[in-house]
C-alpha cells in the first residue's frame, strides 16, 4: 500500500528528467515565442488633411484607417493643443484586423485660441500601440465682451462690486466683506478677489463650466492681507501676495503653480511675468525702499533692483526690460526698467501732473491718465499725443473685443473709441470706481 501510494511521485520525477519530457517542454517554450505579437498596429490618418482649417464653432471629422496582423481591439483619437493639453477625445472598439473608423467632434468652446492643433491616434492590439498624427489649424471664435465689472477703492468695509452686462445693465454682482482688489480671468471665466482684513482671496466663477476656490488670508487681522493681485497676460495665471511675505501663483482652476518669499522685511506690491521669471515691486515695511526682485520659475529670488519712484503700473516689454510708468515729486513719469543692465532710463515726464492710471492696448500703445487730460503713449516712437479731454480719472480698462477703452471719472464710467478717444456711452453707477476689468468669452 504504502509502494503504491509513493510510486506516483517517483514516475512524475523520473518524466521530469526524461529526454522525451524536455523535448516536449522545448517545443511548448518555441511555439510561445512564435506566437508573441511585437508588431504595433498599423495607423493612417484618411481626413482632414495637413493644414486643414478648423474656425471655432465647427465640426471635425476625423477618419483613420488601422490594421494589424493581431486583432486591433481600440482605437482612441484625441486632438490636444500646442502645450499638448487634451482638447477632445473619443474611444473606439475595432476587434477586427483591419478597420476604418470616423469620428465627429464637435470643437466649439470660446476658451481655446487661434493655433495648430493635433490629431494624435493610438491603436492598440492588447499588447502593442501604433500611433498616427495631424496638424490643423484652429482659428479661435471672434472675441466677445461678456460684462464688465467695476470695483470702488479699497477698504476695510463691505463694498459692492458692480457688473455691466454686454447691453449696459448694471447690477451689484457680490458684496465683499472688505477689499483689497479684483483682477478677471477670461480664460476660464473668473471674478478674482482680494480681501484687505478677513475676507478671503476668491475665485468667482462667471459660467457654469468655472469652478469656485479661495484661499485664507494670514492669521492677522491687520489690513492689507493681500497686498498685490494681477491674472497675467502671457502665462495666463492668477498671481497674489500675502501680508507675510508670500508670493502665490495659480492656474485659473487653482493649481498652485508658484511660490516665492518677498525678501526679508518686503512686502510685495505688483508682478508681472517675464518669460522665464518673475519680476516683483516690493517695499521695506520700514522705511518704505521700494526694490524690484526677480524670481525663478522654482521661486528662487535671483536679483534685485532698488527703484526711486512711486509705482503707478508696469509692464513687460521683453524678457529682461520692463515699462514703468510712476510719478516723481508731482510729475509723471515713464521709465524703462532694465534688469540685466541694472539701469532706469527715463523716456518721458509730464511736469503738467501725476499719472492715475494706465491701461496697455498693445505692445507699443498705451492710454494714461493725467490729472486733466488723457494721453495715448507710443513707446516705439517715444510719443505722447493727447488722447482726450478728460479730467479726474482714476481708472482705465482696455477691452479688445469691442475696441473700446473704459475710464472711471469719479462714479462715473466712461466708454471711449480706442482710436479717436470719441466718448459713445456714459453709466453713473453710483460709488467712486477705483478698477474696471472687462470679461471676455476668453
Amino acid at each position: 500500500m504504502f509502494a503504491a501510494l509513493t510510486g506516483l511521485p517517483l514516475v512524475k520525477m523520473s518524466l521530469r528528467k526524461s529526454p522525451l519530457f524536455l523535448a516536449f517542454l522545448t517545443l511548448l517554450l518555441w511555439s510561445c515565442r512564435k506566437d508573441e505579437d511585437g508588431t504595433a498596429p498599423s495607423v493612417r490618418i484618411l481626413s482632414p488633411t495637413a493644414g486643414e482649417v478648423l474656425a471655432i464653432p465647427d465640426t471635425l471629422e476625423v477618419t483613420v484607417q488601422v490594421s494589424d496582423d493581431h486583432l486591433v481591439e481600440s482605437v482612441v483619437i484625441s486632438l490636444v493643443d500646442e502645450q499638448g493639453s487634451p482638447v477632445a477625445a473619443q474611444v473606439a472598439a475595432v476587434n477586427a484586423m483591419s478597420s476604418t473608423v470616423t469620428r465627429n467632434f464637435v470643437v466649439a468652446s470660446e476658451r481655446l485660441a487661434s493655433g495648430t492643433y493635433s490629431i494624435i491616434v493610438r491603436a492598440s492590439d492588447g499588447r502593442n500601440e501604433g500611433r498616427g498624427f495631424q496638424d490643423v489649424n484652429v482659428i479661435a471664435a471672434p472675441w466677445r465682451l461678456r460684462a464688465v465689472f467695476i470695483a470702488p477703492p479699497s477698504s476695510t468695509d463691505p463694498v459692492n462690486i458692480i457688473r455691466m452686462d454686454s447691453a449696459g445693465e448694471l447690477s451689484t454682482w457680490s458684496t465683499m466683506q472688505d477689499f483689497n482688489g479684483m483682477a478677471v480671468d477670461s480664460y476660464t471665466q473668473h471674478v478674482m478677489l482680494a480681501g484687505s482684513r478677513f475676507a478671503p482671496f476668491q475665485a468667482v466663477p462667471t459660467a457654469p463650466s468655472s469652478t469656485t476656490w479661495q484661499v485664507a488670508p494670514p492669521m492677522n487681522d491687520a489690513p492689507e492681507q493681500f497686498t498685490a493681485l494681477t491674472v497675467d497676460p502671457f502665462d495666463g495665471r492668477t498671481y497674489f501676495a500675502t501680508r507675510d511675505g508670500f508670493i502665490r501663483g495659480f492656474t485659473g482652476d487653482g493649481s498652485q503653480r508658484f511660490t516665492g518669499q518677498c525678501l526679508t522685511g518686503h512686502r510685495c506690491e505688483a508682478i508681472a511675468v517675464l518669460g522665464d521669471r518673475l519680476a516683483t515691486w516690493q517695499r521695506a515695511i520700514v522705511g518704505g525702499a521700494q526694490i524690484l526682485v526677480t524670481y525663478t520659475v522654482a521661486g528662487t529670488s535671483q536679483a534685485s533692483l532698488p527703484v526711486e519712484h512711486e509705482r503707478v503700473a508696469f509692464f513687460r516689454l521683453t524678457g529682461d526690460r520692463l515699462l514703468h510708468f510712476a510719478n516723481e515729486a508731482g510729475n509723471g513719469l515713464i521709465e524703462q526698467v532694465n534688469l540685466d543692465a541694472l539701469g532706469t532710463p527715463d523716456l518721458r515726464t509730464f511736469p503738467e501732473g501725476m499719472i492715475t492710471a494706465v491701461t496697455r492696448v498693445s505692445a507699443d500703445r498705451y492710454i494714461l491718465a493725467l490729472p486733466d487730460r488723457l494721453v495715448v503713449f507710443n513707446y516705439a516712437s517715444n510719443t505722447a499725443n493727447q488722447f482726450a479731454a478728460l479730467s479726474g480719472v482714476q481708472a482705465l480698462d482696455f477691452d479688445p473685443a469691442t475696441g473700446s477703452i473704459f475710464a472711471g471719472q469719479g462714479s462715473t464710467l466712461l466708454t471711449l473709441d480706442a482710436n479717436t478717444g470719441t466718448i459713445s456711452n456714459s453709466t453713473a453707477v453710483g460709488s467712486a470706481i477705483a478698477t474696471i476689468c472687462s470679461l471676455r468669452n476668453r
